[in-house]
């Protein structure tokens, strides 16, 4: 479920934007050395693993036929990986006010439970005792190994010990564990199983699919404020709050109030310059209370709509972590929800979309279950998902704070954020341990979109001397100052240049693409 901030007076939302300079001529180049598919600012993702063993009965698999055997083995490791991924998690994630295990462990990491894998073999003749090794992925912040209890043992490997009941084969089969676990308090028998925890590659960071989201020249966005079980109705006060940032933000609608708004309205409109190509912006906003209760098929159909067509769509509301449950619930009292799990089913386009999932850890399931969809690859989907708890209060800071990045202006023309920068926008104050971060970048853009690479190493004396958004003017090891062009990977950047660091008064404060030799020839 997702928690309510108790001192959500003291959060204030801000519509404010750091509008970057574009003209500085104390830019410098950094040469190497002297700089003090999933991308976040401030989480990671993690290779969990561990090593167990099967010991099958003599009596009734001695004589058995091998591939039956083998079978047999396959389907107990399978269940025995499933219960890890569950009792790492209880021990790592972090609980909430109202469970019942909230003492125990808690150190904000996410296991995804659906990504685990696993190698066995055989280590006897008879093969009636098997070794396996498994491993999941898992979000966390990036100082997660700092906050664990680490353990290293004699061969100087560094684990983590995490504590589960011992299980029969029926109850691993069923998934019957103990509610809550807590070793502290469990009365039954509990086992030691050796974790591992390693930092896995991190994505470079890239830009959103701007061209693609632009190319017929409508930006198409949608926002599904979640229903709420709380007798305060925080969805009620999100709805409100993000009508009246909209319009505060410049986008026209007739409607005078949020409740003037019905299912049919249109949406609200404005429109950016996107490096000289006009594009229209319409923004639909949706919430449980928009229909009559017996209207709710209306309002499910339009939200399955914006996930087949629209270009954003961003889901604010209660999540969790089981995917044939939660998803995006948009009605409460009585609960109406597509699960994470039917919007894998769904006839999702090919074309690039963006997905957030601003709710409670939904990292665990609902990546997955949308990357399930035949249609669906990294190569046109980006999907925003979160590691922690996130806060319903800060539900209109989130979004208009992603809003504002991706459509972010200098100078009336868009101003391409790169998904770093989008992510720390919206990582900050109450949501600073939320972990947002973004799923299927790899292939996304390394270069500024509006970037002009035939300027690059041309003679400036100023920013406004290079052409294209983001083109700066720098100075190189060889002393002059020469075009270069906003990069975020070496592969962004034409050959014979790489993505070197730039730096303005000592600090360092982005990446162009720069000569690989440092020196224009």
């Amino acid at each position: 479920m997702l928690l309510w901030a108790s001192l959500a007076a003291l959060f204030t939302v801000t519509a404010c934007d750091d509008a970057a300079s574009t003209d500085d001529p104390g830019a410098e180049a950094v040469l190497p050395g002297k700089a003090d598919n999933y991308l976040s600012p401030t989480s990671q993702e993690y290779a969990v693993w561990g090593i167990g063993q099967i010991e099958l009965d003599p009596e009734t698999w001695g004589e058995a036929d091998p591939a039956a055997r083998e079978a047999h083995v396959r389907e107990l490791v399978g269940y025995n990986v499933k219960a890890y991924t569950h009792f790492v998690n209880e021990y790592l994630t972090d609980k909430g006010h109202g469970d019942t295990n909230q003492d125990y462990g808690g150190f904000a990491g996410l296991v995804r439970g659906t990504t685990s894998d696993y190698v066995v073999d055989a280590v006897d003749d008879a093969e009636l005792s098997w070794a396996y090794i498994w491993e999941v992925e898992m979000g966390g912040p990036r100082d997660l190994l700092a906050r664990v209890p680490l353990v290293t043992g004699e061969d100087g490997t560094q684990y983590v010990i995490v504590k589960m009941p011992k299980l029969t084969e029926s109850q691993l089969q069923y998934s019957s564990y103990p509610k809550s676990f807590d070793p502290a308090t469990y009365t039954g028998e509990v086992e030691d199983v050796q974790v591992v925890i390693e930092p896995t590659k991190e994505s470079a960071d890239g830009y959103p699919e701007y061209p693609q989201l632009f190319d017929d020249g409508l930006l198409d966005v949608v926002i599904v404020v979640g229903g709420d079980y709380n007798e305060a109705r925080y969805d009620l006060q999100q709805t409100e709050d993000i009508f009246a940032w909209l319009k505060s933000a410049g986008y026209k609608h007739d409607a005078k109030v949020w409740t003037d708004l019905k299912l049919d309205s249109p949406p609200f409109t404005g429109a950016i310059d996107a490096n000289g190509k006009p594009v229209a912006v319409e923004i639909t906003l949706l919430w449980g209370d928009i229909v009559p209760i017996a209207d709710i098929g209306l309002l499910r159909q339009r939200i399955i709509e914006a996930y087949e067509s629209a270009d954003v769509v961003i889901y604010d509301g209660h999540a969790g972590e089981d995917p044939d449950y939660s998803g995006v619930v948009y009605h409460y009292n009585p609960r109406h929800a597509i699960s994470a799990t039917q919007l894998a089913q769904l006839e999702l386009p090919d074309k690039y979309q963006v997905y957030l999932f601003n709710g409670c850890k939904t990292y665990g399931a609902y990546p997955e279950a949308v990357m399930k969809n035949g249609t669906k690859t990294t190569k046109n989907v980006d999907i925003v998902s979160t590691v922690n708890f996130s806060w319903l209060s800060q539900q209109t800071f989130t979004t208009s704070g992603f809003l504002r990045e991706l459509l972010s202006q200098v100078g009336k023309t868009h101003d391409p954020r790169t998904w770093r920068e989008v992510l720390t926008s919206i990582n900050q104050r109450a949501n600073y341990n939320v972990y947002y971060g973004v799923h299927g970048i790899d292939d996304n853009p390394h270069l500024n979109p509006y970037a002009d690479v035939t300027s690059l190493c041309a003679a400036c004396s100023r920013d406004s001397d290079c052409p294209g958004v983001g083109n700066m003017c720098v100075k190189l090891s060889d002393g002059g100052k020469h075009c270069t062009a906003e990069c975020t990977a070496d592969d962004g950047c034409p050959s014979g240049y790489v993505c070197g660091d730039i730096a303005v008064g000592g600090r360092i404060t982005g990446h162009q693409c720069l000569p690989r030799s440092y020196a224009c020839e």
